[in-house]
């Protein structure tokens, strides 16, 4: 009996502790690197790791009829949905993003997105991710073997604390604020994302 009562309360911790990344969990992904990608987060986009600057991670969605990725450089997104996650093992783990493009120049349309999110964020053959995460969310992919050339996904740090991710939120808020003192914001449109971002705390 003894026994059947320690499984029963062992179990339910056992499986919360396995949790595994990356996933989609509650409309938040999580990335092997303990970033997380949520509703109302504003992303912002590096450059396009192609040899003419396209985006190889990053890309717009079929329906959107376009494949300029080029345009994305130094562009940021504010996410409105995440959907159609995939789970392919460490070369297809991708999601689509639906959400508000703001350009360089301050430009705004609405964009259909897929992310390649692991890949996006990796640094790979000394070239900086796609998509700019902060140094504790980023991965790198290291070479092993002489012949066999075997790829692993390798955190660079611990998953930050939650110290880090308030850091995080409030860098996040300052930059949200530089875009609305830029123009590229409304009032109403900052004050909106601001609030989504400090229920994220």
């Amino acid at each position: 009996m003894k026994k059947l009562i320690f499984a029963m309360l062992f179990c339910p911790l056992l499986s919360a502790a396995q949790k595994t990344l990356p996933r989609f969990e509650n409309d938040t992904l999580y990335t092997s690197g303990g970033y997380t990608i949520y509703k109302g987060q504003l992303l912002h986009l590096a450059q396009g790791t192609s040899a003419a600057g396209y985006f190889k991670y990053i890309k717009f969605h079929y329906s959107m009829n376009r494949n300029d990725t080029y345009s994305l450089q130094g562009s940021s997104l504010i996410v409105n949905k995440l959907k159609n996650y995939k789970n392919s093992g460490t070369d297809d783990n991708s999601i689509r993003i639906l959400g508000t493009l703001i350009y360089k120049d301050g430009k705004k349309e609405e964009a259909d997105m897929i992310f390649n999110f692991e890949k996006a964020i990796t640094n790979f053959d000394g070239q900086p991710g796609e998509l700019t995460v902060p140094e504790a969310f980023k991965t790198r992919r290291i070479e092993t073997g002489e012949t066999e050339m075997k790829k692993q996904i390798v955190p660079d740090k611990q998953t930050p604390t939650d110290q880090n991710k308030n850091l995080l939120v409030a860098d996040e808020i300052k930059k949200l604020f530089d875009l609305y003192k830029a123009g590229a914001l409304t009032k109403e449109e900052y004050e909106t994302q601001k609030k989504i971002l400090l229920k994220k705390q």
